[in-house]
């Protein structure tokens, strides 16, 4: 077997071209996206500037006094009456979304104004501002009544833009944030009001706020595309390898070795062995160039680097695995061309899924999770976990999954593979 591997090691490093653009390509595209992306994550020289502007429709003070009065009026007891409307006038939901607009942390990078919807469309058609939300005439009523009340649905707040861009996305996640903290907080207060006190008797909303995970680490954007380019190239090697099987196929080269004294899985397992090897070193190189050009990992321990060598180790064998199963493929397949466009889809759909091309963030949520089930994506998420957590227990579970994967795709290749007086 030996043998084999170092031929389909020397096919590799024969073709100069490819082994060059296996190498430097991944290194200058993570060097020119961290360029042209500078400043968006990670980076205090040049933050991100976001501009949300504000159309207020609606009369904060109107709508308190006008849910003030429908209390008073309803049958219910004095004191319950007066709590309620006195929790009116401490959890406006105008208000509520101004504070968490005007906090410390948001004011670094997002500007807000208040306009007129006139002012704001023009300015979101002339690009002024990133969108502006609208708050309809009645909202602080309305949302009163829905959420102390439990009468009636709570309106929209409708959040118009120009076209989708990142600053929108950014954006976007601000605010649906403000609203899963606004709805954990009524939660929390409901069941808290009906355990202390079954008479209806009203407290104020918990106070929200943040908190940060202990022992976590940023995880920078540059990070995420040394990561996410490292892992990507890998899919085309071991698509590529199987090309290569083509090309021994038509040339007759696997039916020789066929009729000779080798083993039949010997040919098989050389391109495995060969391709676990090539996806390692090209892995690990790629990172630990981009680190010394860019400092990627600045002040990682030596444990840091140990355990991404292990993360590595274990993606080149699911690697191996879907090279194995890549040429059992092709040596089935009569057409060449088919096979390598099927391996050539697949992945296209893997890094798509898996976030090696877009940020798997920016995706559905369903499509997150499939992702996550793909090697080269759970391979990218233990990875941005052990730089923010370094915490092996996380990684054993991950790390499983994927030697289960390169076994049932190595089994599988095993099993396709021609039988010696086959084809």
């Amino acid at each position: 077997m030996l043998n084999f591997i170092k031929k389909d090691l020397l096919l590799f490093w024969r073709n100069r071209r490819e082994t060059a653009t296996v190498l430097l390509f991944p290194i200058i595209l993570i060097v020119v996206l961290n360029f042209a992306f500078s400043g968006m994550i990670g980076s205090d020289s040049n933050p991100v500037a976001l501009k949300l502007a504000i159309v207020n429709e609606d009369n904060e003070a109107e709508g308190i006094k006008q849910f003030e009065q429908h209390v008073l009026a309803m049958d219910m007891k004095s004191e319950a009456a007066q709590a309620l409307a006195a929790q009116a006038a401490q959890s406006s939901p105008i208000t509520l979304l101004y504070n968490y607009l005007q906090y410390e942390d948001l004011l670094q990078w997002l500007t807000v104004s208040e306009l007129s919807e006139a002012e704001a469309i023009q300015q979101v058609k002339e690009a002024a501002i990133d969108g502006f939300i609208k708050i309809p005439q009645g909202y602080t009523y309305e949302t009163l009544n829905a959420v102390l009340l439990d009468q009636g649905a709570s309106v929209s707040l409708p959040f118009y833009v120009k076209e989708d861009t990142m600053n929108v996305f950014i954006i976007d996640n601000v605010i649906n944030e403000y609203f899963d903290q606004i709805n954990l907080q009524i939660a929390l207060h409901k069941v808290a009001g009906e355990a202390v006190d079954s008479a209806s008797a009203v407290g104020p909303l918990l106070e929200g706020g943040r908190e940060i995970v202990g022992g976590s680490k940023p995880f920078t954007m540059l990070q995420y595309f040394t990561l996410a380019i490292g892992l990507l190239f890998p899919l085309f090697m071991a698509s590529s390898v199987a090309e290569k099987t083509g090309a021994e196929k038509r040339e007759q080269v696997f039916n020789r070795i066929m009729i000779t004294n080798s083993r039949p899985l010997s040919f098989l397992m050389g391109k495995t062995f060969a391709t676990f090897l090539l996806v390692f070193l090209q892995s690990l190189l790629v990172i630990i160039v981009s680190h010394l050009l860019m400092n990627v990992f600045d002040g990682k321990s030596i444990d840091f680097w140990m355990g991404l060598i292990m993360v590595l180790t274990v993606y080149a064998m699911c690697m191996a695995g879907l090279s194995a199963l890549y040429t059992s493929i092709m040596l089935k397949l009569n057409s060449t061309d088919a096979a390598n466009g099927l391996f050539m889809l697949i992945t296209m759909v893997l890094g798509l899924i898996g976030g090696n091309f877009v940020p798997i963030y920016l995706y559905p949520q369903w499509v997150q999770r499939i992702g996550e089930w793909s090697p080269n994506g759970l391979t990218l998420a233990v990875l941005s976990k052990w730089i923010q957590f370094e915490e092996l227990a996380a990684m054993k579970m991950p790390l499983l999954a994927l030697v289960i994967f390169s076994a049932a795709c190595i089994a599988a290749g095993v099993a396709l593979y021609p039988k010696r007086g086959e084809g």
